[in-house]
């Protein structure tokens, strides 16, 4: 039997407050006046008069003049009416009232299944549900059918069922000296299935089926109920029997199980779901057709899918479920259209349903990765098949998407998205053995075939725990984060709050999430929403540019590549062609079909480049691909006439960060070698200080990211080799010609010098106040105005070569770091000394301009 099934009203008495105090209301003719009750008596007329009257030990009732009355053992309405007659005899033209006042106590015995067996104290309005409730209720081994009443030798049978809406309710009231038992429970059977009140009830012999189905409130459908009764058979054995009526006689430990209507579901009805204005059941005479049950496209919903619904039936050969694709847009459009059978159920999505297909969780479970929403029905259907080994050619067409390449340390776009598309190519590959990580909205990392799985495991905690503390961010800012060390970039979210929760419609059929991706074509290259779009039958390029919200504006010389998952119908496997209007109507894919829009490379680079400084137009300027610095140079005006160009100022941001990844690395094995000879005992305690304070400052040294480029137009027009192609984000700063040179280091008054024509590096030097004792004459360079340095020496310097110091140079004066030479270090150390100070200057000259 069901082991849900409960004892049915036992929970009469749950809550039940047993009533001691006094009562209050009126009280019917029928109560049986007894000896202690007080009768209050009223005369109006010509005799006015109220008094109570208590039925004295005889059983009689006197009141004032009137003749004795008998009043015990006999109802309150009998009284009534014999006073009536004495006052109609006795006082003329008077009315009598009779009430009754103040109740008389009885004592009563409960006992037998009850919880709380004894005597107890009531009024003489009590029943018999007031003393079981002040005995704590039945037990659920005490019957409710036969409670009786034990009064003056004799015994009456109260069936409490009566007071659970099955029968009449009992309304006998107790007496003096009454005893209620409650014997053991008698024979039972249960009742389930599709009834009203499934539960165990207590028959009376002779019970009919039909008046226990009642106990349970009945059927739930009216008709086509099938109903199987099982029995203990004299053996001990169960028995399933034929119920031929609802006459038939059930006995004790009967199981009667109700089944409502057909298994095989609902005649002449279909049912329409999903995103649409008005789900629910139709009759299928009134919408035989897809057409007829959607109604006109003007009918659907704004954002419908329209390349594909999903129409779930029963095969009418095996009753196996079947889940056939259906072209809405050609099924709103073709007379017949698409016929339906009875019980069919047809699915229509919306965008944003479609849109949860090309979603991180879902690229997670089918590359066979942990489920990051498990409580998604429809993720952890596909999980179970993925498990089985169904991935690799039913489901990966999601994975089609959008890669983050990790490797030697940087992270590169690889595969066509957004980013990609606007600048018309592809910036990585993936190579073989690589490991693929999903990460973030739109993120997955690619590691190099030798990262270890311990690497792997490590890597993929720490990037769920800082997606998860970034999710509030990405939901409120719409901005979604592609981690990497070095590279910055941030793509728009579709809707990244979809991304936390499934789709109403898969919960309720979470078989459609499979089906959707089996039929889906992966779309990429210039079109504005990239991924996975489910289709049914063929669709052609434009339908798919027109699911993936068009092409971007850009799209100029289209190209098709399209990849297909068979080369069936005499089509071949790929195709490649220009994408002229015929050729876009005309090339067909279908589900697990690739095809990628290739623009031709578009005109200008995302972003812009500042050019600033001694220029006729400065600004912010958007630039072409391949432009020149003259070219851009010339649309700026051209230079003024106090340019200097020889300290053109050009920096790049990607240069600056390998810059900036160059001192970090020396740092670390800078570091690392000065922790390995601080254990040596000839190494001193100030050589470490000095070893560490040069690493600090090499530490916090931020890189420009200078680039040396000629600048000058006219050496430009002569070289057009050296004319630099520039990219988005560099920053051009044209100054003025300087009229000095700076001095710098380790000299006894380092700063800036009047710069003469002719003037030698000693006479600078000497214009300093000359070099300290700690200086190293050795090292000795010069910055040239353009960022490029030349190492000199005092000794090596000829009056000759005077004029090479050009206004805007800077002349590095090193320390002597002879304190250092006893580490092993030494090499290392002079070499970033020397590029230390480099960059120091270098970030001096751009202060400067």
């Amino acid at each position: 039997g069901d082991p849900g099934l409960r004892q049915f009203g036992y929970e009469l008495f749950a809550n039940a407050v047993a009533t001691t105090g006094p009562l209050t209301g009126a009280v019917g003719d029928d109560y049986v006046i007894g000896v202690g009750d007080d009768v209050v008596v009223q005369l109006q007329g010509a005799t006015n008069d109220s008094q109570t009257s208590r039925v004295g030990r005889d059983g009689r009732l006197i009141v004032g003049q009137l003749p004795p009355v008998a009043a015990a053992g006999r109802s309150i309405g009998a009284v009534k009416r014999d006073l009536q007659l004495a006052v109609r005899r006795t006082l003329l033209g008077t009315e009598v009232f009779v009430s009754l006042g103040s109740v008389r106590s009885v004592t009563v015995f409960v006992g037998g299944e009850v919880d709380r067996p004894g005597q107890y104290n009531m009024t003489s309005l009590s029943d018999i549900s007031a003393a079981l409730a002040q005995a704590g209720g039945v037990r659920r081994s005490g019957s409710l059918r036969n409670v009786r009443i034990v009064r003056a030798g004799s015994s009456l049978s109260v069936d409490l069922y009566g007071l659970l809406g099955i029968g009449a309710p009992p309304s006998v009231r107790l007496r003096d000296g009454d005893r209620v038992i409650v014997p053991v429970i008698g024979d039972t059977v249960a009742v389930s299935g599709a009834v009203a009140r499934p539960g165990i009830y207590e028959i009376r012999p002779g019970s009919s089926l039909a008046s226990v189905l009642g106990y349970a409130g009945g059927a739930l459908r009216p008709r086509g109920n099938a109903i199987a009764v099982s029995r203990i058979g004299a053996d001990g054995r169960e028995q399933y029997l034929r119920v031929p009526t609802l006459s038939t006689t059930v006995v004790a430990g009967d199981g009667i199980a109700v089944t409502g209507g057909s298994a095989g579901g609902a005649v002449g009805r279909v049912s329409l779901r999903g995103y649409v204005a008005n789900p629910g059941a139709r009759a299928l005479g009134a919408a035989p057709t897809v057409h007829d049950l959607l109604g006109e496209v003007a009918d659907l919903r704004p954002d419908t899918y329209l390349p594909m619904a999903v129409l779930i039936r029963r095969d009418p050969t095996t009753a196996a479920r079947v889940f056939e694709p259906v072209n809405l847009v050609a099924a709103l459009n073709i007379r017949p259209g698409v016929a339906l059978r009875s019980d069919d159920r047809l699915y229509v999505f919306s965008r944003s349903d479609i849109e949860f297909l090309n979603r991180t969780p879902v690229r997670r479970v089918v590359l066979g990765q942990p489920n990051s929403l498990p409580e998604c029905a429809s993720l952890t259907r596909l999980e179970l098949l993925v498990a089985e080994g169904q991935s690799a050619a039913r489901f990966n067409v999601v994975t089609r998407g959008s890669f983050i390449v990790e490797r030697n340390g940087r992270s590169e776009l690889a595969a066509g998205n957004q980013s990609d598309n606007a600048r018309g190519g592809d910036t990585g590959t993936r190579q073989d053995g690589d490991v693929t990580l999903l990460r973030g909205e739109g993120q997955q990392d690619v590691r190099p075939a030798n990262t270890t799985a311990d690497q792997t495991r490590a890597d993929t905690a720490a990037a769920d725990a800082q997606d998860r503390r970034r999710n509030n961010e990405l939901a409120n800012n719409r901005l979604a984060y592609v981690r990497g060390e070095n590279f910055e970039a941030r793509q728009r979210l579709r809707d990244i709050r979809e991304d936390a929760n499934c789709p109403i419609i898969f919960e309720e059929e979470p078989d459609l999430l499979p089906v959707l991706i089996e039929n889906a074509v992966a779309v990429g290259g210039a079109v504005r929403r990239p991924g996975a779009y489910p289709v049914a039958g063929a669709a052609s390029a434009t339908d798919m540019a027109g699911v993936a919200e068009g092409l971007l504006p850009n799209a100029s010389a289209l190209t098709l590549d399209v990849n297909r998952a068979s080369a069936g119908d005499g089509m071949p496997s790929r195709v490649a062609v220009n994408a002229d209007p015929y050729a876009l109507q005309s090339t067909k894919v279908s589900a697990g079909d690739d095809i990628r829009f290739n623009a031709g490379q578009v005109q200008f680079e995302p972003g812009g480049v500042q050019l600033t400084g001694e220029v006729n137009r400065p600004g912010l300027y958007a630039i072409r691909r391949g432009e020149t610095l003259s070219q851009l140079i010339t649309r700026a005006g051209g230079l003024s006439t106090l340019a200097y160009p020889y300290g053109t100022v050009f920096t790049r941001r990607s240069v600056k960060e390998l810059e900036q990844e160059g001192l970090r690395r020396t740092s670390r094995e800078l570091t690392t070698a000065l922790l390995a000879v601080s254990s040596r005992k000839e190494t001193t305690g100030d050589s470490i200080i000095a070893g560490q304070k040069l690493i600090a400052q090499l530490a916090r040294v931020e890189s420009p990211g200078r680039v040396v480029v000629e600048a000058d137009p006219r050496v430009l027009q002569t070289r057009p080799d050296l004319d630099t192609i520039l990219e988005s984000g560099d920053a051009i700063v044209v100054p003025k010609k300087p009229s000095f040179v700076l001095a710098l280091g380790d000299v006894s008054n380092p700063g800036a010098l009047q710069f003469t024509s002719g003037k030698t590096l000693a006479s600078y030097l000497r214009d300093t106040g000359g070099l300290q004792s700690t200086a190293d004459k050795n090292r000795i360079f010069i910055v040239m105005p353009d960022g490029t340095a030349t190492p000199v020496s005092v000794g090596g310097w000829s009056r000759a070569a005077a004029n090479v110091i050009p206004p805007g140079s800077t002349i590095i004066i090193p320390k002597n770091i002879d304190p250092l030479y006893k580490l092993d270090l030494i090499k290392d150390i002079s070499t970033i000394v020397a590029s230390l100070l480099t960059s120091v200057a270098t970030v001096a000259i751009l202060a400067t301009r």
